[in-house]
């Protein structure tokens, strides 16, 4: 029955539920409430990952455009500048090409055969200078929309390679639009990536796992486990190989997914839930380990103690779990929750700090640290992190300013008059020091 009890208060302190003070006011005030942080967002395990819109996953290509249509649409006068020659010139130029080879026309009709060569040059100048002005917007839109820089590295490393193999550059040119975007883009550890038929640019989670190995002077793309031979890394004491790191890490902070291949979804996206959330789902483990260490009549041993501490940095001693035993079922509660919530938030910022540096770490594989698309992209995700650390630091320092300074200056004051006899004044009396007053 006490078991159960303390098991439904520890239940309704992690879920916020009202606070039913059975407990010393002033105690529970100076211990600053009842949780350091706020509770997550959201009570939801995971986000979803989101597609971009059809319209993102267009390939911004001026190679697509027919230039023989062009030039057969000046010549017929449907469009362009060339559509005001004499309607009977363009009738007569028809029919010879229709009947003609170029070489017989201009033997028979020199006039009619320069006239159909400067048609057939401007035409074509036409179709250049339109290209030109495509290739400016599409020059612009790479610097607006994210993926088509990537979309211009897998372009580059193309050209790359099939200048190393002799190829024909005007060839080159023409299936760079789409034989380029489909080769992908050189990731980590060299390996091709984004493109038709390899596996997207994971643009946060193979980072922190580049960087989890680099930490330990692994091969950036190992993913086996490092458990058995950390030798006592607190990396390793977190998450025992790159996989597990990289889980949490967009679990806090999001990721984002690329692709170059030709309509291919380009981006897809998913939010980080940020480090409370996972200060909620350490809490909860700690604290029930603690409340079995609480209840239990034995002495607890040393790696019990280490299960619900904070880290190296903030371990919980025997002395401490037998002062809680020592309390009523009330205040256990109030205790076990606090000291759960404080222990896990010793272990999250050690976490996030840990994650930062796999991340800056990562950042720094040759292939990753080779693009500068790839540095602009994963910025953000850098200043998210260190900005979580921030607010979780922030929200500790002002919840603990509000939770103890009113309140606990109210209970004081409540003690003191308490303490205070309080004195009534005699009632009236017409006696002045034993005599009578006559009036």
């Amino acid at each position: 029955m006490k078991r159960l009890t303390l098991c439904l208060g520890i239940l309704l302190f992690v879920l916020g539920q009202q606070q039913t003070f059975a407990v010393d006011d002033e105690f529970y005030y100076l211990l600053g409430g009842g949780e350091p942080v706020t509770r997550s967002a959201s009570n939801r395990p995971q986000t979803f990952e989101l597609g971009g819109s059809v319209a993102w996953n267009t390939d911004l290509m001026c190679g697509n455009f027919d230039m023989s249509l062009s030039v057969e649409e000046q010549l017929q006068g449907i469009k362009g500048s060339f559509s005001d020659l004499m309607d009977n010139v363009m009738s007569a130029a028809t029919g010879a090409v229709a009947s003609l080879p170029a070489l017989v026309i201009q033997k028979v009709n020199p006039a009619l055969y320069d006239l159909l060569q400067n048609g057939v040059l401007q035409a074509s100048e036409e179709f250049h200078l339109a290209q030109t002005s495509c290739e400016e917007i599409v020059g612009m839109m790479d610097e607006a929309i994210s993926h088509n820089g990537w979309e211009s590295v897998a372009k580059g490393g193309y050209w790359g390679a099939e200048s190393t193999a002799g190829s024909e550059i005007l060839q080159t040119r023409t299936s760079a639009d789409t034989a380029g975007i489909d080769a992908g883009v050189i990731w980590v550890e060299g390996a091709q990536r984004g493109g038709r038929g390899q596996a997207p640019i994971e643009l946060v989670g193979d980072t922190v796992r580049a960087g989890y190995n680099q930490l330990l002077q692994r091969n950036p793309a190992n993913n086996t486990s490092m458990a058995a031979s950390c030798a006592d890394a607190p990396i390793c004491e977190y998450w025992p190989n790159p996989t597990a790191m990289s889980d949490w890490v967009i679990d806090v902070i999001g990721e984002k997914k690329i692709r170059t291949c030709e309509a291919c979804d380009k981006i897809s996206a998913r939010p980080g839930m940020g480090l409370n959330h996972q200060l909620g789902i350490e809490q909860v483990l700690i604290a029930t380990d603690l409340e079995a260490l609480v209840l239990s009549n034995d002495a607890p041993t040393a790696a019990e103690l280490e299960a619900v501490s904070g880290g190296p940095g903030m371990l919980i001693s025997r002395r401490v779990i037998e002062a809680i035993r020592e309390e009523n079922e009330h205040e256990q509660m109030v205790l076990i929750n606090r000291l759960s919530a404080e222990m896990a938030l010793s272990r999250t910022m050690e976490r996030a700090m840990i994650a930062r540096r796999a991340l800056i770490s990562g950042m720094k594989e040759p292939n990753v640290a080779n693009l500068q698309i790839a540095q602009e992209d994963l910025t953000p995700f850098v200043a998210d992190l260190e900005q979580e650390i921030e607010n979780m630091l922030f929200e500790i320092e002002v919840r603990d300013r509000v939770a103890t300074n009113t309140a606990v200056q109210l209970l004081m004051r409540d003690k003191v008059r308490a303490q205070v006899p309080i004195v009534e004044s005699p009632p009236a009396s017409n006696f002045e020091e034993g005599a009578s007053v006559t009036p």
